[in-house]
C-alpha cells in the first residue's frame, strides 16, 4: 500500500499563504474601518426669564424650540469644543457644575448608516444613534439657577 505523496515545501507555503489571504478577506470588518467623524459638544445654560439666544446657537434654534418648547426662554453658551476623532476616541468637557461629560463616536451602523455616539455624564450612560450632521441634547444637570443642556453633533469626515 502506498501512502500519499509528501508535498514539496513550496507547495505547502503557497497553500498556507492562500489560506491566510482567504481568512483575511472573510474576517469581520473592524471598527477601524469606520471613517473619522467630527464631534462637537456645546454646553448651554438654559433658564427661564428674559428671552435670550446666544448667536452661536442660532443654527440649532428650531431644534431647541421643538425640543424644549416654552420651558426655557434664555439660552447662553457656556463652552464649545469640536474635534475630529477616530471611532472610540472620546470628546470630554467639564461641565460648570464639576461633572465630566464625554461623547464617544463609536462608528457607523451598517444597516442605516447612522453614527453611534456613547454618552457618559457622571453616573449616567447611554448610547445614541443619529444621522450624519444630526444633533441631540442631553439635559438635566442643574447650575446657576438654570439647567445645563449639552448639545452633541456628529458629522462624518468626507475626506
Amino acid at each position: 500500500m502506498q501512502c500519499g505523496r509528501a508535498r514539496e515545501p513550496r507547495t505547502v507555503l503557497a497553500w498556507m499563504a492562500g489560506a491566510l489571504i482567504i481568512a483575511g478577506l472573510t474576517a469581520p470588518v473592524s471598527a477601524a474601518a469606520d471613517p473619522k467623524a467630527t464631534v462637537s459638544v456645546t454646553v448651554i445654560l438654559a433658564k427661564k426669564g428674559p428671552p435670550h439666544l446666544h448667536p452661536a446657537l442660532q443654527p440649532m434654534w428650531d431644534t431647541l424650540r421643538q425640543t424644549f418648547g416654552e420651558k426655557f426662554a434664555s439660552y447662553d453658551v457656556h463652552d464649545q469644543t469640536s474635534r475630529k476623532v477616530d471611532p472610540g476616541t472620546p470628546v470630554d468637557v467639564m461641565l460648570p457644575n464639576g461633572v465630566k461629560f464625554s461623547a464617544t463616536y463609536s462608528g457607523v451602523t451598517p444597516d442605516k448608516g447612522l453614527l453611534r455616539v456613547n454618552v457618559d455624564m457622571g453616573d449616567f450612560q447611554t448610547k445614541v444613534r443619529i444621522h450624519d450632521g444630526g444633533v441631540f441634547f442631553q439635559a438635566g444637570q442643574k447650575h446657576d439657577g438654570g439647567t445645563l443642556v449639552v448639545a452633541v453633533r456628529a458629522t462624518l469626515d468626507k475626506n
